[in-house]
């Protein structure tokens, strides 16, 4: 319940404070006194969006603070920001260049502050009432008159409709995830079976690069030494070097007298044999034959070709992230392997889900039949204590092309008007319905919804207007009984006979250029409601007048309301 509401530079308003409490409270005034800044105020409050241009004019920031009594916790705001003690302090600060919205004394974001204060107070003025009216609206005032049958089937429907996106989710995961497999390792089946024939490791190529290097240089010292050693010794059908020196120098030895042959026949033998060890020595470090080392470098090259093959198909830069896309590979292939039973298993599951949606949806529609067929038989009886008869409020469903959570129906709210005469005419409310009309439609559906669709506080901002006499009574009557039902009641108006039903009241005046509410009673109540009537607050006969109506809502009070005629 709002207890409190304290406006600055709001509109034509400068400082105003005005209090609350149960029941029903009227606030009046003359046109232009300044009622719309009140009800823009409570707007505010509410946490609708505000504009600059509700600033008073010169006035840099309006603000508008609001205290209600709520034993509420709202599971959205933090431990600092939940009544204390039954009190919830909240705050709206407008700026010509920044506003603030303050819940507890704590900063919080609008959108915030909007879901949490919107649970307090529902504001309804003629541009609300459309807003009530819309699809969503309406089918959830059906739905809160379906009781707890219908409020469990809605319960399990939500459940399994939410099991069953998640499901589908989860297929449209897979689905994703298995072409996204299949396109990066749309060459596995070739790279898998050469990283093993591989066997790559970080650096590998580098080393095998060098390995080959390192054979070349090799192989091209080993023939040097094979060609070197054969020109010196000879072939297997060839004649070499040592065997050409041998016989030159044989020869030579002959020609020389015979003691200085035999000498030098003995130095000849031993510089070949010298030779011929140099040449043994040699050939020790001609190491594997050509033949060997050509194939061993063969062997090496292929390796390094499938390795660079390897990063070919996989897209890999180096050996570090072709280590990871093998590993990533295996593991992806084996899964994309065993997805084939899970997509299949989710399939069917969410199948049986969606049928077991359908089915819940059929007895929701069936339970929303009969919860609207009640809600129209209560409605109808207050739109005849409205004074509005022969108007009939009925409610229809539509059948959507797509399941949604809430059910498979779509759900217009028609009125048809003037029955059985030339004037008649049918159709939805807020094409059929006047101004008044569409008033007294609300408050009966108000009147008709279970105690929990209605919030703490309703503000209802002229919506009598389009009204008078009889129907402008009753409406009044409905008002009074709607504020008994444990909802407070706020009403901004200009018909005398409803502000004479209100259990306090507020009037708002201009004085020197700023608005003021002013609470009045006993003979300034009566001045007010007189000028109401006739716009002369000192008429004797209006002031009568007030009189009567202030006595005849008293009388009504002890006797217990009624809206006979």
């Amino acid at each position: 319940m709002l207890e409190r509401l304290s406006i600055r530079n709001v509109g034509g308003v400068g400082r105003c404070e005005l209090s609350f409490g149960e029941g029903l409270t009227v606030v009046t005034g003359e046109s232009g006194a300044g009622k719309s800044s009140i009800v823009r105020s409570m707007e505010l409050a509410a946490g609708k969006r505000g504009q600059s241009s509700l600033i008073r004019a010169g006035e840099e920031e309006a603000s508008v603070d609001a205290v209600f009594h709520t034993d509420v916790r709202f599971p959205e705001l933090e431990d600092d920001q939940q009544p204390t003690e039954g009190t919830f302090l909240v705050k709206r600060v407008l700026s010509r260049v920044r506003g603030r919205a303050v819940l507890q004394g704590a900063q919080v974001p609008v959108t915030l502050y909007s879901s949490s204060v919107g649970r307090m107070v529902h504001i309804q003025s003629q541009f609300a009432q459309l807003e009530l009216l819309d699809a969503g609206r309406q089918l959830a005032m059906v739905d809160s008159c379906g009781g707890d049958a219908l409020r469990a089937s809605l319960r399990e429907l939500r459940e399994v409709f939410e099991q069953a996106r998640l499901k589908e989710r989860e297929i449209k995961d897979m689905t994703d995830r298995r072409a996204e497999i299949e396109r990066r390792y749309a060459n596995a089946s070739e790279v898998v079976p050469l990283v093993k024939k591989v066997n790559p490791a970080e650096g590998l190529e580098a080393s095998l690069e060098s390995e080959i290097a390192e054979l070349t240089r090799r192989a091209a010292g080993g023939t040097k030494i094979a060609q070197g050693l054969d020109r010196l010794t000879g072939g297997m059908s060839e004649r070499g070097l040592l065997d050409e020196l041998e016989n030159v120098c044989g020869t030579l030895c002959g020609c020389l007298p015979d003691e200085e042959s035999a000498e030098n026949g003995r130095l000849l033998r031993g510089g070949l044999r010298n030779l011929k060890d140099f040449a043994d020595a040699v050939r020790k470090h001609a190491g594997d034959s050509p033949e060997a080392l050509s194939l061993e470098s063969e062997n090496l090259e292929q390796r390094l070709g499938s390795l660079r093959k390897l990063r070919r198909l996989s897209g890999a830069k180096n050996e570090e992230e072709l280590l990871t896309y093998c590993r990533d590979a295996e593991r992806e292939m084996a899964w994309l392997e065993e997805s084939h039973g899970l997509l299949e298993k989710a399939t069917l599951e969410a199948r049986e889900l969606r049928r077991q949606a359908s089915r819940l949806a059929m007895s929701v529609r069936e339970a929303r039949k009969s919860a609207a067929g009640a809600l129209e038989s209560r409605v109808n009886v207050l739109l005849r204590d409205l004074a509005m008869d022969g108007t009939d409020f009925s409610i229809s469903f539509t059948e959507l092309p797509k399941l949604r959570r809430y059910g498979a129906d779509g759900t217009e709210f028609t009125l048809s008007a003037n029955k059985g005469s030339a004037a008649e005419r049918s159709g939805r409310v807020e094409k059929i319905a006047s101004g008044g009309e569409l008033s007294r439609l609300l408050l009966a559906l108000q009147l008709s919804l279970p105690d929990e669709w209605l919030p703490p506080t309703l503000v209802f901002d002229e919506v009598e207007a389009g009204l008078g006499g009889k129907a402008a009574v009753l409406s009044g009557l409905k008002l009074k009984e709607l504020s008994r039902r444990g909802c407070q009641v706020i009403l901004v108006t200009h018909e005398a006979s409803i502000a004479a039903l209100g259990d306090r009241h507020y009037v708002v005046r201009k004085e020197s250029g700023e608005s003021r509410a002013v609470g009045v009673d006993g003979e300034e109540r009566v001045r007010e409601i007189a000028r109401m009537l006739s716009g002369d607050p000192d008429l004797p006969e209006a002031q009568e007048h007030a009189r009567r109506l202030l006595q005849s809502d008293t009388e009504r009070s002890k006797g217990g309301l009624t809206t006979e005629s």
